[in-house]
């Protein structure tokens, strides 16, 4: 029973660790070092910015340029305005002012662009995470960087750019027509697309991502929130940023920064500073002054890379990364150790062919049920509730109550099902069915889906736990439960971040992914007295 409960116990705890690592948990205040990033003191910016709406065109507009250059001014710095019409892609006409400024560096090279835009988005939005949010980081991360008193090896430009929210326009001006332009070697770029939740690292490139991500490494961020996955769907989605012009336009590299939770105030009368996560806030800090301390003294003329990285934050290791070349070994690997294990499991009468069956037909129930139930029951929600359709983005206030609710309904519906099938002797066949499932998802992302390469890696922890189902008669609970920590480590967020990301029409795959979770874990759940008292309590 003491072992039962230490095995919840670190399951609990993995999974808080698995988003506590995503986000500081504290902001820090005004009194802090004065060379160290204060998000009370950007806070000053962000309220003084967000007062009022001030898109391109009316009067507020230019009081926040005003304000801009009178707290570069305060830096020391010589701010300047480049102005010019630009037609975006989007086919409108429109006069923007950037505003910019340089610090000189001590050698010639490559320069290190900082970049945001101060427009709010026209309608009626106050613009207080998009992007106040990003002139309020860049303003306090360069005083808290000159304090130190230093000269960069690289020069340094700063640029807040206009009319990004009209069609990319202060961008399309500054990469096609000014003469710093040509300098850039690298780019971050702050953004937001919502309110709240963990920033996001995007890479923009043309190119490969493996030079961007071992520098990004090398820099030790604190709290990276990145995956090759996300960059992946990144590339296909139509979204884009400022950033998106210099690569497209000047084949210039960057990253960009988005928190993208709470996203029903994005673009609206509720982008406001007093709903600004202040946390969020604090996490872009967290990135800007590292990156900016590293990307200011190394050598940025050789960034270019043909090749790509698998890259996934995890609590304790910050981000694990391997190349893509690894992809189809490692796959091929597995399948071989997976056939293995059942050609040597049935040899020793570990794995029966009757529990295999029992344990497919378990797994796909689970799977196929527990989708209907995130598909329909959101489709039947907005029935009852079809005001949902008018908020923005699919995402609703409660979107996150959904999340929590559908996960569980899914881990319930686990348990009610697994209890019929699991003894105390068959858990071992039972791992066959989620451990095919992984791999033939493992097979079809590493044709169709580069980035998402990085579920193999708990398959592979999945395959150490079915080699000592197989070869231990009595299977160590604790030594199960923490080889099956990646799986908590790498996918727990990702039941999240999908709906939040991509909209609640997705929650299905949030429930699709709690029973893959809990096939790579039934040696340990299952071994759980009570599945159905417990799914009752659950559900």
């Amino acid at each position: 029973m003491r072992k039962k409960f230490v095995a919840l116990l670190l399951i609990i705890l993995a999974i808080y660790a698995s988003f506590d690592a995503l986000l500081p948990d504290k902001i820090s205040t005004i009194d802090i070092d004065t060379k160290s990033f204060s998000t009370e003191r950007a806070l000053t910016h962000v309220n003084a910015i967000s007062q009022h709406p001030h898109y391109v065109g009316n009067d507020v507009h230019e009081l926040v340029r005003d304000y801009i250059v009178t707290q570069l001014k305060s830096l020391g710095l010589q701010p300047e305005i480049q102005e010019g019409f630009t037609i975006s892609k989007w086919g409108n006409l429109t006069k923007a002012k950037n505003i910019l400024a340089r610090i000189e560096g001590s050698e010639e090279g490559k320069t290190l662009l900082l970049l945001t835009h101060y427009d709010s988005h026209p309608h009626s939005s106050p613009g207080a995470s998009d992007a106040g949010s990003g002139v309020a980081t860049i303003l306090e991360g360069i005083r808290a960087y000159l304090s130190e008193g230093k000269v960069p090896r690289n020069d340094i430009i700063i640029l807040f750019s206009d009319a990004e929210e009209l069609g990319l326009n202060g961008a399309d001006l500054f990469v096609n027509e000014h003469e710093w332009a040509k300098d850039i070697g690298l780019i971050l770029n702050f953004e937001a697309r919502g309110s709240g939740g963990p920033s996001y690292m995007l890479i923009e490139t043309n190119g490969g991502n493996s030079k961007l991500m071992n520098a990004f490494v090398k820099a030790d961020v604190q709290f990276p929130v990145a995956n090759s996955l996300a960059y992946s769907i990144y590339k296909m989605l139509p979204n884009d940023t400022d950033l998106t012009v210099f690569r497209r336009d000047g084949d210039i590299d960057g990253f960009n920064f988005a928190f993208i939770d709470d996203h029903y105030d994005y673009h609206s009368a509720l982008d406001t500073y007093e709903r600004l996560d202040k946390n969020s806030l604090e996490h872009q800090g967290s990135y800007l002054m590292p990156l900016l301390s590293h990307f200011s003294e190394v050598n940025l003329n050789n960034l270019k890379s043909e090749s790509d990285n698998v890259y996934i934050n995890v609590p304790f290791f910050k981000i694990i990364q391997y190349p893509f070349s690894w992809i189809f070994p490692l796959l091929i690997l597995s399948i071989i150790a997976f056939i293995a294990l059942i050609i040597y499991g049935k040899r020793i009468n570990k794995l029966e062919d009757k529990e295999i069956y029992k344990g497919f037909g378990a797994f796909f129930s689970s799977l196929i049920i527990s989708g209907l139930v995130g598909f329909l029951g959101w489709k039947l929600l907005l029935f009852f509730y079809p005001d949902y359709q008018e908020m923005l983005h699919g995402f609703t206030y409660n979107g996150h109550t959904y999340i929590w609710t559908f996960s569980l309904v899914s881990l319930g519906i686990c348990l009610i099902i697994y209890n019929k099938v699991y003894k105390t002797l068959n858990s071992a066949s039972l791992m066959i069915a989620p451990l095919f499932f992984w791999l033939v998802i493992c097979t079809i992302v590493s044709i169709k889906l580069k980035g998402a390469s990085f579920f193999i890696i708990p398959v592979v922890f999945g395959l150490l736990s079915l080699l000592i189902l197989i070869k231990q008669r009595k299977p160590r609970l604790i030594l199960l439960t923490l080889l099956g920590l990646p799986v908590l480590f790498i996918m727990s967020p990702f039941v999240k971040m999908f709906p939040v990301g991509l909209g609640l029409d997705i929650l299905y795959v949030s429930c699709v992914l709690i029973v893959l979770i809990f096939g790579l874990y039934i040696s340990v759940l299952g071994s759980f007295k009570h599945k159905k008292r417990w799914s009752y309590l659950i559900l």
